[in-house]
């Protein structure tokens, strides 16, 4: 059931975003902060043996991934005093992904403060600060979607993206040899792209499709295997379903995003 909870969710996102992308990019942005606050609200870190670790991690991770969605939105804020600004500023045009690491450094401080504001002893504090800072980038990777929504592959590729994530997801579903099924996910991811890609109206081609469909699928299915192994037997629907489906499109987003810069490249085209 948590599997069927998990994909549906995360079909749905992925629809909303490629809605939201045909749309406008804050429309976007604030979908995109919608699946952040999903892998914010996430599972309890537990020992080996079962135990609990205290880990604030809520505020950490949605700072991040805010602060990762805001710079991906106005990329203009990462310019500094004259003379000093970066020259990624001046090619956004193809869309932003820079915002990654600024928001994982906000995110590393904030988490070291909410760490001197815990009561419990600080016990595990390693591993605490890992997790919230883990993830921390996952949530600072699904503004992926939003930088390809504003690439040259506009939101075509969002779309085809899209796509390959749901036919992957889907095909996952079924009670056969995980093997087995991870590679019938990856193909069908391709499929769904590529038949994306040649109805759009766009420069797109059916190899691109293909790339970039099998490429979505691919970390979907990852990003959901990874969800629900942290997820454990927590009974908790935002953490027993909400998170993983929410893993599944930010581990995505990257491939989307690259797929947006790769409508550039001549064989794909």
């Amino acid at each position: 059931m948590s599997r069927l909870g998990s994909t549906l969710l995360a079909l749905a996102l992925a629809g909303v975003l490629t809605l939201a992308a045909y749309a406008d990019p804050v429309v976007v942005a604030a979908a995109v902060v919608l699946v952040q606050v999903l892998v914010a609200v996430s599972p309890p870190l537990t020992s080996a043996s079962g135990e609990v670790i205290g880990s604030p991690r809520f505020v950490p991770v949605l700072v991040a991934g805010v602060v990762a969605t805001v710079l991906t939105l106005e990329p203009a804020l990462l310019e500094g005093a004259d003379g000093t600004s970066p020259d990624v500023v001046d090619v956004t045009d193809t869309g932003m992904f820079a915002g990654v690491l600024p928001a994982v450094m906000v995110a590393v401080f904030v988490a070291l403060v909410a760490q001197m504001l815990r009561k419990d002893g600080r016990g595990q504090l390693v591993s605490s600060v890992g997790y919230a800072v883990t993830l921390s980038v996952v949530a600072a990777f699904a503004a992926g979607w939003l930088g390809a929504a504003q690439s040259l592959g506009d939101a075509q590729a969002v779309a085809v993206g899209a796509a390959g994530l749901a036919a992957g997801l889907v095909v996952w579903m079924l009670p056969i040899d995980r093997w087995i099924c991870f590679s019938l996910a990856t193909a069908a991811g391709a499929a769904g792209g590529a038949a994306v890609a040649a109805t759009v109206e766009s420069s797109m081609t059916v190899y691109f499709g293909v790339v970039v469909g099998a490429g979505t699928a691919l970390f979907a299915v990852l990003g959901q295997v990874v969800g629900r192994v942290m997820a454990g037997n927590s009974l908790q629907p935002a953490a027993r379903w909400g998170f993983p489906g929410a893993m599944s499109v930010a581990f995505a987003a990257p491939v989307v995003y690259i797929g947006g810069q790769l409508v550039t490249v001549p064989l794909l085209r």
